[in-house]
């Protein structure tokens, strides 16, 4: 097996092992299991999980990677629409503060 990559974080290898299984690509995860051998903090930094896969499967996986991480550095809609105001009533109509400090 080749090393693909090693994931950010849990939900990057996450999405990766689901993306992986869904294209019939075969990996492997070295230290896939290492966190949970001591009790306490889980820090990914220091339990690095790595994605490994058939030489055979090499390409496509690269491509499967490369594609999600272009993704997800993409900045979204959402992203871009920050700033604005989304109101439900019209701006005349918002609820007046009834508290009179009693």
């Amino acid at each position: 097996m080749t090393k693909l990559l090693a994931p950010r974080d849990e939900n990057e290898l996450m999405m990766l092992m689901s993306l992986l299984e869904s294209e019939g690509i075969t990996y492997r995860i070295q230290n896939e299991h290492f966190g949970g051998l001591y009790p306490g903090l889980n820090i990914f930094a220091l339990n690095e999980r790595i994605i490994l896969v058939d030489e055979s499967d090499y390409e496509r996986a690269w491509v499967v990677a490369r594609d999600f991480r272009k993704t997800m550095e993409e900045p979204s809609k959402a992203d871009s629409e920050k700033g604005r105001i989304s109101t439900i009533r019209p701006p005349g109509c918002l609820p007046q503060n009834t508290d009179n400090g009693a």
